[in-house]
């Protein structure tokens, strides 16, 4: 298949960028007998590979079948890419194979609208497309960029998505989001992170800080390269992983679909999902198809609705309606609105919880470490007892993701920096300490805290206080800086450069978008003069905002969710619910509010699949991760210190 121009990048800072030569053939070289002696290789005119044997050539001619052997043809799929120790992470450049907007072009081509009579066995496959919403949020920037027209609101752009590719000659599709299957991995990240907890409590191994794993590029890093850290990484599933098992299982058993008689296909901002789709987890060796049958970036999602002549301004019937009862068009609630971040929500999630549950009334406060908002710490503390209950941070982009390694090193003593660093304890308490003293002697000024909409300057000093001893709780991990919404698969900024002019025209990468191609990668031009956006490779920070602003404005459940800052609970918006919190400080959700209608699906969903079996149960809501066990280097072939990165 052709890459997009984010796959060909290969000066990108941000990332860790796999060596250029891929060490799968090293692994399937083959031995050299001396019995064999030598051989040389001949093409035909099917452009078919044989090895024919020099020493025979004479006196058997090559086309002996003795003396000439057909060769298979070498192919790197997804699973070698995640078995492969060669590459330390999957930064948007591994070669990922069938999973594009052609492949589905394809079935849309070759998939029957109807059960033929003479093919009884031959059962058409019933067409499935679950779209992020971030994905949403980034075509309705680029559709009102690119056509100078107002932005489309995301239930809006979903529906006539739907209404477009829902009929017969467009491949008779069944279109969702995935907002309610993120619903249910919210719920279950909850879940784990209190049995983590408890263990803990209880004095059993380290299960905390908390990883989030909705992110694959972030995973993929952690299985190759930090693999003492998997058992901190949350089990629970991601959207995708999640919705593929509800269209496969939930949903085709209640249509009377066996899972391989479904076609999934997911739109994501992010290429590194292509390789989360691909996991042993999330394939049915019973009915040989996984949960996800095919992975589109944004852009590719783009260009299939473009070869399909997708108008996005073209109006449809009832598509701002609020009513999302229509169990024909999605058996999910729609567009589920989850305060905090546009990249899941799991850190505003378990805070909220935390909240909610706590007898006393809360506070929160925040930290920028150095300055970075792609990097904060959350501390949430009892204002009447000064107790610090949580501390949890976001951490986005690679940068700050090792980081973050170096310090769940050092303060569970596991990994390299945990044994590194485990005679530095004594210091690092002495270090914190200084640095409470010196605030205290500034009356708690600091300028790296959030300032406190309200209370004294004595519970700002023993938040910080606090907030030095506590260790990591939780953490939201996203390998792209700005999270989701700043995916590689995302649709790239609308140029206004004009290109009528042969100099400063642009080159067409594979995808067809302009954009600077030079023959070493993607080179980002400066804006304005000044020097490259930090983190923003194939974009730019203003475009990144755009589509943020999107997000949030363009979910059908008012009022939108602001970021997470210091606040008491009783200032929150409930989920985007407007309800007031009651007097004991516990907030609460309306009956009839989505999230509600949500909760009880959910719990329907999870018996009608699971029963009381807690294994079925952990099969479909969780995952497991593997440390990647380097054959290569057992093998001898390539060393750690041979790969450059």
């Amino acid at each position: 298949m052709a890459f997009s121009g984010a796959l060909t990048i290969t000066d990108l800072d941000d990332f860790l960028t796999p060596s250029q030569a891929c060490i799968i053939p090293v692994r399937n070289k083959p031995s050299v007998t001396a019995e064999e002696g030598s051989t040389e290789i001949q093409i035909d005119s099917n452009n078919n590979y044989y090895e024919v044997s020099t020493d025979n050539a004479a006196s058997a001619g090559p086309s002996s079948s003795s003396a000439k052997k057909a060769l298979e043809k070498a192919e790197i799929n997804l699973n070698d890419c995640l078995a492969c120790s060669g590459c330390i992470t999957s930064t948007e450049s591994l070669l990922i194979t069938l999973q594009s907007h052609l492949e589905v072009l394809t079935f849309i081509t070759s998939n029957p609208t109807s059960l033929d009579p003479d093919a009884p066995c031959h059962k058409p496959r019933l067409p499935i497309l679950s779209i992020s919403p971030q994905t949403l949020a980034s075509l309705s920037a680029s559709y009102s960029s690119a056509q100078a027209r107002p932005t489309i609101p995301l239930l809006v752009l979903l529906r006539r998505i739907r209404a477009f590719l829902s009929q017969p000659e467009k491949g008779g599709w069944k279109v969702w989001d995935t907002t309610f299957a993120r619903h249910m991995s919210l719920k279950e990240t909850v879940v784990e992170y209190h049995e983590r907890k408890y263990k803990k409590d209880k004095g059993k191994a380290a299960e905390l800080p908390m990883l989030a794993s909705a992110c694959p590029g972030w995973v993929c890093y952690a299985e190759k390269a930090q693999g003492e850290l998997l058992h901190l990484l949350s089990a629970a599933r991601s959207s995708q992983g999640i919705i593929g098992a509800l269209a496969k299982t939930w949903y085709g058993h209640k249509t009377a679909h066996k899972p391989n008689e479904i076609y999934h296909v997911t739109a994501m901002p992010c290429y590194d999902k292509k390789l989360e789709a691909s996991r042993s987890d999330f394939y049915s060796s019973l009915y040989s198809t996984r949960d996800v049958d095919c992975v589109l970036t944004t852009g590719e999602l783009d260009l299939l609705l473009q070869d399909l002549e997708f108008d996005p301004y073209l109006a449809v019937s009832n598509e701002d309606g609020l009513s999302v009862e229509d169990g024909d068009n999605s058996p999910f609630p729609e567009l589920l609105n989850h305060e905090g971040s546009s990249s899941g929500s799991y850190l505003a999630t378990i805070i909220r919880d935390i909240q909610t549950n706590h007898h006393n009334p809360t506070r929160i406060t925040t930290r920028e470490i150095r300055g970075s908002d792609d990097n904060v710490e959350y501390l949430i503390y009892d204002t009447i007892t000064g107790e610090a209950l949580f501390k949890g941070a976001k951490v986005y982009g690679f940068r700050n993701l090792q980081n973050l390694v170096r310090k769940v090193g050092k303060e569970t003593g596991i990994g390299k920096a945990g044994r590194s660093g485990a005679g530095a304890g004594k210091l690092s308490l002495a270090v914190a300490a200084r640095r409470r003293k010196a605030k205290m002697a500034n009356g708690g000024s600091t300028g790296t805290s959030t300032p406190l909409t309200e209370g004294s300057d004595a519970e700002s000093i023993v938040s910080l206080s606090m907030g030095e001893d506590k260790k990591l709780d939780f953490v939201e991990v996203m390998a792209c800086p700005g999270g989701c919404v700043n995916g590689g698969g995302q649709m790239k900024p609308v140029s206004s450069t004009s290109v009528a002019n042969g100099e400063d025209k642009m080159d067409v990468d594979e995808e067809g978008y302009e954009r600077p191609l030079p023959d070493d990668g993607t080179e980002a031009k400066p804006k304005d003069g000044g020097g490259i956006e930090e983190g923003m490779r194939w974009s730019t920070k203003e475009w990144v905002s755009k589509v943020e602003e999107i997000y949030w404005t363009g979910l059908p459940t008012p009022p939108s969710s602001p970021p997470l800052e210091a606040s008491n609970i009783d200032d929150y918006v409930d989920f985007g619910v407007a309800t007031k919190a009651n007097s004991g400080g516990h907030g609460r959700l309306d009956g009839n509010s989505p999230l509600k209608q949500a909760d009880s699906l959910v719990e329907a969903i999870v018996k009608d699949v699971c029963g009381d079996d807690s294994g079925k149960r952990w099969e479909f809501l969780r995952t497991r991760f593997r440390k990647v066990e380097s054959d290569i280097l057992a093998q001898g072939g390539v060393t750690l210190e041979a790969v450059k990165w």
